[in-house]
C-alpha cells in the first residue's frame, strides 16, 4: 500500500465547518477553495548568530503548532480576516 492509497485528510473551515478542498489547476487558470494558517503558541528562544555569536539572537518558536484553515467564502469577511491576524500575531491583541 503506498502513501496515495492511504486515507486522506479531510479538511474543514475553522469558522463554517465547510469541508474545503486542494487547490485544482488547469492550463489556463486554477481555484483556491481555502487559505490555511500555521500559527500557535510560541515561546522566546535565544539563538547564537553565525556571523557574530557573542551577540545572541531572540527568536520565537513554535512549541504548539495550530492549523487554521479558512474556506474562500469565510476569507471574505472581514471579521475573519482580523481574528486571523490575531491568530497569527497574538501580540497584536495585548495592545
Amino acid at each position: 500500500m503506498s502513501v496515495a492509497d492511504g486515507p486522506k485528510n479531510i479538511l474543514h473551515c475553522h469558522h463554517c465547518g465547510r469541508e474545503v478542498r486542494e487547490t485544482t489547476h488547469t492550463r489556463s487558470a486554477y481555484r483556491v477553495d481555502y487559505y490555511s494558517l500555521h500559527t500557535g503558541d510560541v515561546e522566546a528562544t535565544m539563538l547564537s548568530r553565525h556571523d557574530d555569536p557573542a551577540e545572541p539572537v531572540t527568536v520565537l518558536r513554535l512549541v504548539k503548532p495550530n492549523d487554521v484553515f479558512s474556506c474562500v467564502d469565510c476569507y471574505r469577511k472581514p471579521a475573519v480576516r482580523s481574528a486571523r491576524e490575531l491568530l497569527f500575531r497574538p501580540e497584536a491583541a495585548a495592545s
